[in-house]
């Protein structure tokens, strides 16, 4: 019944519970609504980028053309964006994690990312060759703030090479830093969106666990 009433001009996002179970579609601008924003729970995609060679991150600046005051013209972590509901084959249906970082790595910064199953097969390939991009969701959780309630599956993606574009004008500029230089520049700035601190940390954690 839901398919029947979903509409083609409208972009519908995944409502959840705190535990990420899915409830159904929902308009994304009715879930940014003031007043609805920090209620409702919907899935996000979060992720940090990490160029093995060099040993950097990278960020994103948000084009304020195109992001809301909570985040246009700010400093971002590598990759995100809201799961939504992908038409196919004449129906609606919810994005993975998997799919939707696969979907805005393509959109935001031009790359086009291989997904791992397992934190097994992820290592292993960035162990013995990589010649392309590699993403692993290594973590789930909610993340609820006064403004924020997501349920966020988090990626590690590591790339061959640091060359990226702009697809869709989501992201208006890139850079590399190191994890001093990043962790040096969220201590003396605030031009960065809220959770990229946290995912900061925790992609820290889980490289030096995993990858050093």
């Amino acid at each position: 019944m839901t398919q029947n009433i979903l509409r083609n001009d409208i972009e519908y996002i995944i409502h959840s519970d705190s535990k990420g179970n899915i409830i159904g579609p929902i308009s994304k601008k009715h879930a940014h609504l003031e007043g609805v924003r920090a209620i409702l729970t919907h899935h996000s995609t979060w992720s940090m980028v990490y160029h093995q060679e060099t040993g950097e991150y990278g960020i994103q600046l948000k084009n304020p053309k195109k992001h809301d005051k909570y985040s246009g013209g700010k400093w971002d972590m590598g990759i995100a964006g809201h799961n939504s509901y992908f038409k196919e084959n004449g129906l609606f249906r919810p994005l993975g994690f998997d799919e939707n970082l696969i979907k805005e790595a393509q959109e935001e910064i031009g790359i086009n990312v291989n997904m791992c199953k397992t934190k097994n097969e992820f290592l292993k390939i960035i162990k013995n060759t990589l010649g392309q991009s590699l993403g692993f969701i290594f973590e789930k959780f909610h993340y609820k703030t006064k403004i924020d309630n997501e349920w966020i599956g988090l990626g590690f993606i590591v790339v061959p090479n640091t060359q990226v574009s702009f697809k869709d004008k989501e992201v208006i500029d890139f850079k590399w830093l190191s994890p001093e230089q990043l962790r040096i520049y969220l201590k003396t700035n605030d031009n960065y969106c809220s959770p990229l601190l946290l995912v900061f940390e925790k992609a820290e954690k889980f490289r030096k666990e995993n990858l050093i």
